[in-house]
């Protein structure tokens, strides 16, 4: 008998979410768990997509995977967050969502291991840790999917030009000014409409 093609990725994250949060409940009161806390939300200005408590997630994720020494840009420097925000605006909504419960996976992984918190709640240190326990788990599509994930924080982080000089990179040939694409372009301008927009409502 063949298997059901129903059974995608986006099924196993989503079921594997549902695991994971499971086990924090047996953990303690899922209450405390779940809680949208946006400790580092308010610190981003407009975003279309990586909004709220995902915001959150993926700040931290970025600060276990990038260095914090003398010389290396922080995340908010490197802008980060605002660069995914930018990159999800404009994948298919499939796309968008396997990548927010992949996210949400990665929150809820170290009630599994032992760790009496989610993963933006914990200290960079534990951080790292989580993310070495993942990268030993039996489990190879729950590795992949959080390894891709702490790869794509690195892209990000390494792709911004205040990250150049400290790692030696001499920037794009000839030292020609970066000239943003129409799709660039075409964010900003409706990151700078929303945020208006909002600034109306709030006065």
């Amino acid at each position: 008998m063949k298997h059901s093609p129903l059974f995608t990725k986006r099924r196993f994250l989503k079921f594997s979410l549902l695991g994971v949060a499971g086990a924090a409940t047996l953990v303690a009161g899922a209450g405390a768990y779940i809680t949208q806390t946006n400790r580092y939300r308010q610190r981003y200005g407009q975003l279309l997509v990586v909004d709220g408590h995902l915001a959150d997630i993926a700040h931290t994720l970025a600060e276990a995977c990038v260095p914090n020494r003398p010389g290396f840009p922080d995340i908010e420097q490197a802008e980060v967050v605002k660069r995914l925000d930018e990159e999800l605006f404009f994948v298919s909504d499939n796309i968008s969502s396997d990548l927010k419960a992949a996210f949400y996976l990665l929150e809820m992984f170290p009630l599994a291991y032992g760790h009496l918190s989610r993963f933006s709640r914990l200290t960079v240190a534990e951080r790292k840790q989580v993310l070495t326990a993942a990268s030993d788990t039996q489990d190879d599509t729950l590795r992949a999917v959080i390894a891709n994930l702490s790869a794509m924080m690195r892209w990000y982080y390494y792709g911004h030009p205040s990250t150049w000089k400290v790692i030696g990179y001499d920037g794009p040939f000839m030292n020609l000014p970066e000239k943003h694409s129409e799709q660039r372009i075409h964010y900003a301008k409706l990151v700078n409409s929303a945020s208006t927009q909002s600034n109306e409502k709030a006065s």
